[in-house]
């Protein structure tokens, strides 16, 4: 009954954190996707002094590096990715650094 009860337990733990560990499919209707774009070659960074914030100068919009992912806001909403070039992905907010930062460096 003890190892049984043992066994059990470490299945459960090992499901927790399995389960916090794992991506999921996010659909967001109604949330304008950024539209796809196409850089010739990485874009230049520039890190925002006082942060570990990074932003791309030469881009027409905002997109900032931060924390290993790339964050973008666009049609009022905030995005993250992986990568620069997308799949981007809806999130309820960016972090609170980019929020803060100073005007010069785009986000609102």
């Amino acid at each position: 009954m003890r190892k049984l009860i043992i066994v059990v337990t470490m299945l459960l733990l090992l499901l927790g954190f399995y389960g916090t560990g794992t991506a999921g499919v996010r659909i967001n209707v109604g949330i304008p996707l950024p539209p796809p774009f196409v850089f010739a070659a990485p874009p230049e960074v520039v890190v925002i002094p006082g942060t570990y914030v990074y932003c791309y100068p030469d881009v027409d919009f905002d997109l900032f590096f931060y924390g290993g992912y790339w964050f973008r806001p666009y049609g009022g909403y905030w995005f993250r990715s992986a990568s620069y070039g997308g799949p981007w992905v809806h999130i309820g907010g960016p972090p609170s650094v980019l929020l803060s930062l100073p005007p010069d460096y785009g986000s609102s």
